[in-house]
């Protein structure tokens, strides 16, 4: 080999060498490829927990608790209608008008009558047993009660019974207040007013103390006289 080849061949062998990658270098460029791509995959692998845990909250988080309610308020009893001025309970019913008695009042003879119940008055309007398109000699109101208890004669929650018309008035002589109004509550008994043989048809209410001012000492004693 002569000395000018030789050289050529030193030149291309520098040259190449100075081309050639540094290995100092390549080790360190792999190493942050290699921490680059750990800091890669830890974060996809937190992003993905977090991702599940949310899921998994939505699905199995508790109900939340409902907020409290204040209690609803108690609707209040209405008071019961006032009576007429120097009227007691267990007074008779202060009918306006003068009445011809068939039988004297007791309560035993309240237990011959073929109805009989303590009830409140909830509704009044025109009689329901007038036969005769003219008025009659009795001034007649149908009345509806609540019923409380039955003595005999029905079982419903309501009856509804012709009653003489609620004059102002009181067997005292009292005046402004009717002698029963709605919200009055009363023991009343009777019968059909035309003979029928079913106790509330046609039902019309006995005056003569056969219909009275509640009191819970006349109720028992209606009880005891009808059972």
């Amino acid at each position: 080999m002569n000395q000018s080849t030789e050289r050529e061949l030193r030149e291309l062998f520098a040259a190449d060498a100075a081309d050639a990658p540094d290995e100092q270098a390549v080790a360190a460029a792999a190493v942050r490829r290699v921490h680059r791509r750990r800091r890669t995959l830890t974060v996809a692998a937190a992003t993905t927990a977090v991702i599940i845990a949310a899921g998994g909250y939505g699905l199995y988080r508790p109900a939340s608790t409902p907020q409290a309610q204040p209690p609803a308020a108690t609707p209040q009893a209405k008071p019961p209608a006032e009576l007429p001025a120097g009227v007691e309970p267990g007074d008779p019913l202060a009918f306006g008008a003068a009445q011809q008695c068939v039988k004297a009042y007791s309560p035993r003879t309240v237990a011959e009558n073929t109805f009989a119940f303590d009830g409140t008055v909830t509704g009044i309007g025109p009689a329901r047993t007038e036969r005769s398109p003219q008025p009659g000699r009795l001034d007649l109101r149908s009345v509806t009660f609540q019923v409380h208890t039955w003595f005999k004669g029905g079982s419903a929650g309501t009856a509804v019974v012709d009653m003489d018309a609620p004059a102002v008035g009181s067997t005292t002589g009292g005046e402004g207040v009717p002698a029963y109004q709605i919200g009055t509550r009363l023991l009343v008994s009777g019968m059909p007013r035309w003979g029928d043989a079913a106790p509330l048809t046609d039902a019309i209410a006995w005056g003569c103390g056969f219909t009275r001012y509640y009191s819970p000492s006349m109720a028992a004693a209606w009880a005891a006289a009808t059972h």
